[in-house]
Parts: C-alpha cells; structure tokens; sequence
C-alpha cells in the first residue's frame, strides 16, 4: 500500500514537473506591442511627465517636456481597460503639479476609447473639466518599442491641452506638442 502511495506520488510529480517545463510565459508588453496600436498592446497602465513640445538643441529638433507643467516629480497616468459590460475604457488620473485651473477635485477624467486604423478615438465623460461635455479627438497615434521600454505617442494634445493653453505665450505653438506615455504597468 505504502509503495502503491509513493508511486502515484513520483508520477504526479513527474507530471508536474513536466507540465511546468512547457509552461510558456505570457508575451512581455514591448512583445504585444511589437506590432504597433492595438487593443491588446493599449491596456495597463501608461505615464507622462507633461506636455511634449519640439526644441532646437544644437542642429537636431528633440522632443522635451515643457518645463513649465513638468510632471516627472509625479506623472500623469493614464489607464486603458475594459469594463464589466466588455467596454473599452479610459482613465486619466492628472498630476498633482498640474497648472490647469479646470481640474476638479481628484484630477480624474474617465471615458471611452476605440482604434480607428492608425488612431485613437478618444471621448471624454465623466469628471472632463478641462474638457467640453462630452469632447473626443481622433488622435494619430504611435507605438515604439525600445528594448522592454514601450511608449504611445498622441501626435496632438488631447488630455494636456489645458496645461499648455496656459504658456502659449511662449516661444512655440501648443498645436505641435505631443502627448508621450511610457508603459508602466498592467492593469
């Protein structure tokens, strides 16, 4: 009976041990991006230090944060999921360092998204302060995947609009800044 015990033991061990050494592990996120904007690549959880405006730098044009809502002490995130009605569903949380006079009191913008070929429909709802009622943007956007760092770049401004109507005294014009989010986590 005992050798009957430790026998059935050994072979579930063994099926174990083999059932594991097959187990593949799920695709890392710079994998399912790998092929540009799509559903799958969007969800989780992204991050911006602010506006993105380009600049002069020796004889290159770069992209940088405009220094004036600078959000890298603590970034703005914003979050892509689906709900339990299967819609799909955004979440802008913005930063605490916002300069934006319009936010209400969490700084949270909630809505919904779909991807329209190499764009992002965007429509804001619930908490759009800084927004018209019910605004949405079809927003050209990109993904680049760099070694495991993955980013989503909005080719015009849609969620940091307010935060650059502020300085558009400055030397550029707010209609060529970007939104640029680095992936943080899943959802």
């Amino acid at each position: 009976m005992r050798t009957q015990i430790l026998a059935s033991l050994a072979i579930a061990a063994t099926i174990f041990t083999a059932c594991s050494d097959n187990a593949t592990p799920p695709p890392t996120k710079a994998q399912v991006c790998a092929s540009g904007l799509t559903a799958d690549c969007l969800m989780g959880t992204w991050s911006t230090n602010g506006p993105i405006v380009p600049r002069v730098v020796g004889t290159d044009m770069v992209d940088i944060v405009d220094p004036t809502p600078n959000f890298s002490a603590n970034p703005a995130t914003l979050k892509f999921y689906v709900d339990e009605k299967k819609a799909n569903k955004f979440e802008f949380i913005n930063s605490s360092l916002t300069i934006a006079p319009c936010q209400n009191g969490t700084g949270k913008i909630y809505g919904n998204w779909d991807i329209q070929g190499n764009y992002l429909h965007l429509k804001a709802d619930i908490g759009a302060l800084c927004l018209q009622p019910n605004e949405e943007s079809l927003v050209e956007t990109s993904v680049n995947v760099n070694g495991a760092s993955v980013t989503l770049k909005f080719k015009h401004l849609f969620f940091l609009r307010p935060e650059l109507d502020l300085v558009d005294e400055k030397n550029y014009d707010a209609d060529i800044a970007i939104e640029k989010y680095t992936f943080v986590s899943e959802n």
